[in-house]
């Protein structure tokens, strides 16, 4: 595997990215501030580097940044967090795939109609159990996993064509 080697910036080179950042977000205090004058920008650069400069441009990169940050807390942005995906904020995950009050007796019955639609008996939902590595029975199944037998069967319906008209 070929590793590629990133040049790394000069200071000249960064100093023109930051100080584009630096008016931008000064641009945006302004429009969201009206009173916010250049005193106020000058008395700030003054305060991130403890008083040894009055110009962006003899502050430090990490002076720079910490400028950069107090600028955007002024102009109102919010520095969103990543966003992490959990189970019920994945996208295009349907809505109704956690349905609450689906009780246990609920999923067995489930369970049950789709085997009497079938013609099968509860061996054949005890071996999908046991298949999908759940349980030895279903009624040993946990209630969280008792949709993977209802989707099993429900899968199995519509490749045979079974009648599930009545079905919810």
């Amino acid at each position: 595997m070929a590793s590629t080697n990133f040049k790394k910036r000069t200071p000249e080179e960064q100093w023109k990215i930051d100080r584009s950042r630096i008016h931008a977000t000064k641009g945006k205090v302004m429009k969201a501030n009206p009173g916010y004058s250049d005193d106020n920008y000058r008395d700030l650069i003054s305060n991130v580097s403890d008083g040894r400069c009055e110009s962006s441009k003899d502050l430090t990169p990490s002076q720079r940044i910490t400028l950069i940050e107090r600028l955007s807390i002024l102009a109102g942005e919010d520095d969103k967090p990543k966003r992490t995906w959990t189970k019920k904020s994945y996208p295009k995950r349907p809505k109704n795939m956690d349905t609450p009050g689906e009780s246990r007796d609920a999923q067995l019955g489930k369970i049950e109609a789709l085997l009497t639609i079938g013609g099968l008996s509860w061996a054949y939902a005890d071996a999908i159990a046991k298949q999908m590595r759940l349980a030895d029975k279903v009624q040993w199944v946990a209630e969280k996993d008792l949709f993977r037998i209802i989707t099993a069967l429900t899968k199995k319906a519509q490749k045979e064509g079974w009648d599930l008209s009545g079905a919810k």
